[in-house]
């Protein structure tokens, strides 16, 4: 899952994710989240969070700005991209002929899900010290 979120990142903002080390929990990071529904013979619902620091870095690097230039409405944007690039490449990847639905905000704190399954549904990923949650689920949530 790694390699997804990295296909899109590594040239776009020049970061490379990893698997976060430790087992960190994703409950942390979930200060913004973003998913997108791929409906089909085998929905998926993608979905990305973060803390707002690394909000905050992943909006800098894509709009190519400091931190302290960054504007709310850039967070969510960014994160929006992300999660749309994402599903993409993981579409891609599965060999899903299914078209990508619309990515949309998850009200703030909350995860991508009401009541989030188990941790094996969610890759915390590390770069450069920015957190990141990548969700994978099977269905349309």
């Amino acid at each position: 899952m790694a390699s997804v979120v990295s296909g899109v990142t590594e040239t776009m903002l020049g970061l490379t994710f990893s698997a976060a080390q430790g087992g960190q929990p994703w409950n942390e990071l979930v200060w913004r989240a973003a998913v997108l529904p791929i409906p089909g013979a085998r929905p998926l619902t993608v979905g990305l969070s973060s803390d707002q620091p690394g909000c905050v870095q992943l909006a800098a690097k894509m709009f190519q700005l400091e931190p302290g230039e960054v504007a709310d409405d850039m967070l969510s944007d960014a994160l929006c991209e992300l999660v749309n690039m994402t599903a993409g490449l993981l579409k891609s990847n599965l060999k899903l002929e299914q078209a990508l639905g619309l990515p949309r905000l998850v009200p703030s704190g909350q995860p991508p899900v009401p009541s989030p399954p188990p941790a094996s549904n969610a890759v915390v990923l590390r770069a450069d010290k920015v957190g990141l949650v990548l969700w994978v689920f099977e269905g349309i949530v």
